[in-house]
């Protein structure tokens, strides 16, 4: 069987697939259509595609030929339907989003051109397409930013060993839960080198079985960003509120400064520092009370669509301790992160992480614990706003107090959405 294809594409010639040793009618009036195209003869390559449709033909090949030959007679809705049947085709779907592009923009839907040009971009396996997609948008003038952005998440799982939150030590307990994640930005005032945004997260756990393990947080903030040379910062301030088995947490207010740069096209350099004074919702919390610093830097890495990260933080607080020994005056974490963009809709990922935590009791008696996480991750890439996530997560907590040393896995399943 022959598969002749035909191109629409700017700057590329007429694409001919290798032709089979037999043929039906049906074929011989699609090859006629193609050498009539080459020929720019687009009326008689219509007239053999519609004869090769009535021979039986019934083929994705066949509706995006018609789609190029109609565009070439200037019949754009036409084509446009031959092309929106192609939406979602494994092979000819990136194809004929950048058609759909080319029709938008010759009817002088420049929003909508650059929003099909932008689909094509994102889910092309072929990097000259994305490019001429890419070239196409620029062309355009590119989509005007919006002033917000959201995004929402929703998330079963189950956890085998729940951690409480307030000691970092398990409860010997499972459970599945649902959990519920909303953040949302808004810029009030963009310029080229500088910008102030407001911010605002939501973050709520439920455990099916009715345990008193149940956690709410609340954040709002205010960021204020600008480029320094090569580097761009961002300075913030959050207010932060929390509940943990129906009961106040802790309140919190954070400043913090984060800074990154690109050493070059396939290295970045992030660095963030963060200081939190936190406070006791409740009595039964007044271990909390204190400040936190935290200084974390990530180094970056893109080879080949995969993405390597070497990560370190560093954490030291200074809390009341009149309770527990349940919180940590320093702790050093290590993080090694790998991603694969295996397809234009599918990416893996895996993490190590090494935390090493001091923590101090209230008689002077010190505790160490060495946590060790493994994570793998996979999402899917539904369509420009809708991803779905799966999620596989091992702890081990080796601890100097024995009733302090834990190991568990929790399973995720979410699906979310970026607007």
């Amino acid at each position: 069987m022959r598969h002749h294809l035909l191109i629409l594409l700017l700057a590329l010639p007429l694409l001919i697939s290798p032709a089979a040793a037999a043929a039906s009618p049906a074929d011989d009036e699609f090859d006629a259509g193609a050498r009539a195209f080459r020929e720019q003869d687009y009326r008689q390559a219509l007239y053999h595609f519609t004869r090769a449709e009535k021979a039986g033909m019934r083929a994705a090949r066949l509706d995006y030929n018609f789609g190029v030959v109609l565009y070439r007679l200037e019949q754009y809705a036409e084509s446009r339907r031959y092309f929106e049947k192609l939406q979602g085709h494994p092979t000819l779907g990136a194809l004929a989003y950048y058609n759909l592009g080319l029709i938008a923009h010759k009817s002088g839907d420049r929003a909508g051109a650059i929003d099909w040009f932008e689909k094509c971009a994102e889910i092309s396996a072929d990097d000259n397409l994305a490019e001429l997609a890419n070239q196409q948008i620029a062309k355009l003038g590119g989509r005007q930013p919006k002033p917000w952005f959201g995004y929402v998440s929703a998330v079963y799982g189950y956890d085998s060993n729940i951690t409480l939150l307030p000691s970092s030590a398990a409860a010997d307990e499972s459970g599945d839960f649902v959990q519920a994640l909303a953040l949302g930005e808004y810029a009030l005032r963009e310029a080229e080198t500088e910008s102030y945004h407001l911010t605002a997260l939501l973050l709520a756990t439920d455990f099916l079985d009715g345990s008193d393990f149940d956690d709410d947080l609340l954040v709002l903030g205010a960021e204020y960003r600008r480029r320094a040379g090569d580097w761009r910062l961002d300075y913030r301030i959050e207010f932060g509120t929390s509940t943990f088995g129906g009961e106040d947490y802790v309140d919190t207010v954070a400043t913090g400064l984060s800074a990154r740069t690109e050493l070059d096209q396939d290295r970045e350099l992030r660095l963030r520092l963060t200081l939190e004074d936190v406070s006791e919702g409740s009595s039964e919390f007044a271990f909390l009370d204190g400040s936190r610093a935290e200084l974390w830097a990530s180094y970056r890495i893109d080879v080949d669509r995969r993405e390597y990260r070497f990560e370190y933080g560093l954490e030291a607080n200074d809390r009341e301790n009149t309770a527990t020994e349940s919180f940590s005056p320093t702790y050093h974490r290590f993080r090694l992160r790998y991603f694969d963009q295996i397809s234009t809709r599918i990416e893996l990922g895996a993490s190590f992480e090494f935390r090493d935590a001091d923590y101090k009791g209230v008689s002077g008696d010190t505790r160490r614990d060495e946590r060790t996480r493994l994570r793998l991750e996979g999402n899917y890439k539904l369509d420009r706003t809708w991803t779905t996530q799966a999620e596989l997560t091992y702890t081990d907590n080796d601890s100097s107090d024995d009733d302090s040393g834990y190991h568990k896995y929790q399973a995720l399943l979410s699906i979310n959405a970026l607007f």
